[in-house]
């Protein structure tokens, strides 16, 4: 009679384990009596050769190191043969499971990222997303990510189990234009394993600054009758937060005698053009406009016409003196004028 094979038919071992463990033992009996009784077992090749059984005492050993991602199945070819003549043959077909160590750390492929945004970005806007692998089975191969530096204030978030960053609070490019954040990968083995990579974002500048008047309002005090004319008698300045080009600031006379005054678009310089007669009138009021590409901001500049004895006098008292005429800063003092009014 044949031998039959009394071992299972599959069997599972861990990956990494030592060379030369015993996996399991093959057992085949025989019914008959003797020498026909006496079996000897045999392997069919493996690939990778991992493998080796005992011909006497059918144990079947590792030979090789197995590495589950190389390779996670064998079927194994196991041949029981008796010492009849003719000898008599069973075989048996063993599969074998490489069951899963958490040898492999998440990869991340790129390890650099880079995005912009506005920094008007819709709080939840995906940015951009990160990934990793990990070869690993299950839980150990399952990653999750997180952003372990370069964001104190959490103004971006990132999911999870998608490696999808997100804006999570609103931005502001004058507050922080850039950002370099680390992200990393971990598995959910037992023995954790991780990846880390680079995650650089720019917030690009909006126009949602509006120039501000350094000073608000001006007085300035001109001497009547001055001879050499066109003459600077003032300068308003006007700051815009923004980055070029959106902080670039053009000046113009929006209201007030245009005849008499004028602005120079970049520098803010206030001219006279024609002499002033303190008789006639005593005081101009200039409304004068700021505007980057979009914003604008207004400013009121008020002259006030000066008898040559005064002006000067006014002037010595001040110690602020440009050429033939004072540019006095606001609220220093005047004549009954009210500086309360909002422009």
């Amino acid at each position: 009679m044949a031998p039959e094979f009394v071992t299972p038919n599959e069997t599972v071992v861990e990956e990494n384990t030592p060379v030369n463990t015993v996996v399991m033992a093959v057992k085949a009996g025989d019914r008959d009596e003797g020498r026909n009784s006496y079996i000897e077992y045999s392997l069919a090749p493996v690939p990778g050769n991992r493998f080796a059984l005992g011909p006497v005492d059918g144990l079947l050993r590792i030979v090789a190191p197995l590495d589950r991602e190389d390779r996670a199945n064998y079927s194994l070819v196991v041949t029981a043969r008796d010492r009849g003549n003719p000898p008599n043959a069973h075989t048996l077909t063993i599969s074998l499971r490489v069951a899963d160590e958490n040898d492999n750390s998440p990869i991340f492929d790129p390890k650099q990222y880079s995005a912009s945004v506005p920094e008007n970005a819709s709080i939840g806007l995906s940015v951009l997303q990160v990934s990793a692998t990990d070869a690993d089975d299950s839980l150990n191969g399952r990653v999750r990510y997180t952003i372990v530096a370069g964001d104190k204030n959490r103004d971006f978030s990132i999911s999870e189990d998608t490696g999808i960053i997100r804006v999570a609070k609103n931005l502001n490019y004058e507050r922080r234009n850039h950002y370099l954040l680390t992200v990393q990968a971990e598995d959910s083995g037992a023995d954790v394993r991780y990846d880390s990579a680079t995650v650089t974002i720019s917030i690009m500048d909006i126009n949602d600054n509006a120039p501000v008047f350094l000073d608000s309002p001006y007085l300035v005090y001109v001497m009547e009758n001055m001879a050499a004319l066109p003459a600077p008698i003032a300068t308003v300045t006007a700051f815009d937060a923004d980055n070029p080009p959106y902080n670039r600031v053009n000046y113009l006379v929006k209201e007030g005698d245009k005849s008499m005054f004028s602005v120079n678009a970049t520098s803010g310089q206030i001219s006279l053009l024609r002499a002033l007669d303190r008789e006639e009138r005593d005081q101009y009021t200039l409304t004068v406009v700021a505007m980057d590409t979009v914003v604008v901001a207004v400013v009121m500049v008020v002259v006030v016409v000066s008898a040559a004895g005064e002006g000067q006098a006014r002037c010595a008292a001040r110690l602020v003196r440009h050429r033939h005429h004072c540019h006095h800063r606001p609220f220093a003092w005047g004549e009954n004028l009210d500086f309360k009014t909002a422009i």
